[in-house]
């Protein structure tokens, strides 16, 4: 397996791959990294080059916040420079979570370096506001997690920040009942949470006429016991692409590819090895 980093602008990124092939990119979601997808690239290596990469605030990447605008726009400048330094040219793109949304800006902006997207629940939260039932659910996260998240991290409190965004789509409690080592590795990618609400650009709108006029084909991969932040935005961008295939997943929660991971990666090849 290969693994290095890169420089892209002023950060650089850790990454690994593995297998020849079409190269397939792996995005990994909020408070994770790169070894969120440790089982996936020799399971894909047989058939692709399997890469994944920590985003810029993730272990164990050593980049200190520099802006106050950091963002999925953020991030997919880049995972465009990674696809055109690592993956050589295009690349299927797998993202989860807040990767997806990276993932969905690279694609609209950078269509040329996206050959097929699979997307697991990206929360393009800002397309609630003026949905059917949106508008409440907005409101509630913006209330009750993303802001006191936020302010336990200017209290130094960073446990607590993580553990409100946790139990909010993991259920109440869960980050207290995770195994210490659970906990600890959640911890290391912190700094991650703490810049996004931080941010100046914390939600950044994504047009919906680009999202209607993505080229490439795109699977969406979303779990039957997700939030309704998730599952109203998912329902929204089902609506926009013009041809997506859509899987929910029964007894899955927003963290779908940990909750079904079998049926993750089988529906995944299936769809990536489609003409």
């Amino acid at each position: 397996m290969e693994s290095s980093s890169i420089r892209i602008g002023e950060v650089e990124l850790t990454w690994a791959a593995a297998g020849d092939g079409p190269p397939v990119v792996f995005v990994h979601g909020g408070l994770a990294d790169m070894r969120y997808w440790k089982a996936e690239l020799p399971a894909f290596a047989s058939r692709w080059r399997a890469i994944s990469y920590s985003r810029r605030y993730s272990h164990p990447n050593r980049n200190r916040p520099l802006a106050g605008d950091y963002s999925p726009r953020t991030d997919a400048r880049d995972l465009a420079g990674l696809i055109e330094q690592v993956a050589g040219g295009p690349a299927h793109v797998v993202a989860a979570s807040i990767g997806a949304c990276a993932a969905l800006f690279t694609a609209a902006e950078r269509p040329d370096l996206v050959r097929s997207l699979v997307v697991i629940e990206p929360p393009m939260l800002r397309w609630l506001e003026g949905t059917p039932g949106g508008d409440a659910v907005w409101r509630e996260f913006r209330d009750d997690v993303w802001e006191p998240a936020g302010r336990a991290f200017d209290r130094g409190e960073p446990e607590r920040g993580v553990a409100t965004f946790i139990d909010y789509f993991l259920g109440p409690g869960r980050f207290d009942r995770l195994p210490a080592a659970s906990r600890q590795r959640i911890m290391q990618n912190a700094a991650e949470l703490e810049a996004q609400t931080r941010s100046s650009d914390r939600f950044p709108v994504l047009d919906r006429s680009a999202v209607a006029a993505l080229p490439m084909p795109v699977l969406m991969l979303s779990g039957s016991l997700t939030r309704p932040t998730h599952a109203l935005v998912d329902a929204e961008l089902e609506q926009l692409l013009p041809r997506p295939r859509r899987i929910i997943l029964a007894g899955a929660s927003h963290d779908v590819w940990v909750d079904r991971a079998e049926e993750c990666r089988e529906a995944t090849m299936q769809f990536l090895g489609s003409p």
